[in-house]
């Protein structure tokens, strides 16, 4: 069941988009609410599912995986999706993943140590991951702070 946003759900949001450890006391005040009513419609966010949870954004250059790279991954016939994607959540250098309709069958996100690294992962993905094509493009560089407009 879809949850209607109002104004004041879409002042949360927003400003978790923006920094995900607001504290309540800031999103009271941005919001005009009380601390206790704050914490109350968090935790309705949650509950609702509209909130899935909070993660860390983690530098990827901080924790020596600084090279990323966009695979265009297409599957082999033979291989199983369900079986392919528990085999990508195994894998330490990919961040994210999607299904796609269209000329790939997923794109994956991988954060590298270096191209040696890089060169490794692409081989594991069709040796032991089911792909048969591997189109790979390297991240030259992150547009910073996007999303947080969603609740507009």
């Amino acid at each position: 069941m879809r949850r209607e946003l109002d104004a004041v759900d879409r002042v949360i949001l927003g400003q978790l988009l923006r920094i995900g450890r607001s504290p309540l006391h800031i999103l009271a005040r941005r919001a005009g609410l009380s601390v206790s009513a704050m914490s109350v419609r968090v935790r309705r966010l949650e509950e609702a599912g509209v909130i899935a949870g909070f993660r860390a954004q983690l530098d990827l250059d901080a924790v020596g995986r600084p090279l990323q790279a966009v695979v265009r991954v297409g599957l082999a016939p033979e291989t199983e999706r369900p079986i392919f994607e528990k085999w990508l959540s195994g894998r330490s250098a990919v961040t994210a993943a999607w299904q796609l309709a269209g000329d790939a069958d997923y794109v994956v996100h991988l954060a590298c140590r270096d191209v040696a690294d890089l060169d490794d992962e692409l081989r594991e993905l069709t040796e032991h991951g089911g792909a048969e094509r591997t189109p790979t493009s390297m991240v030259l560089h992150a547009v910073p702070d996007l999303g947080e407009h969603l609740t507009d």
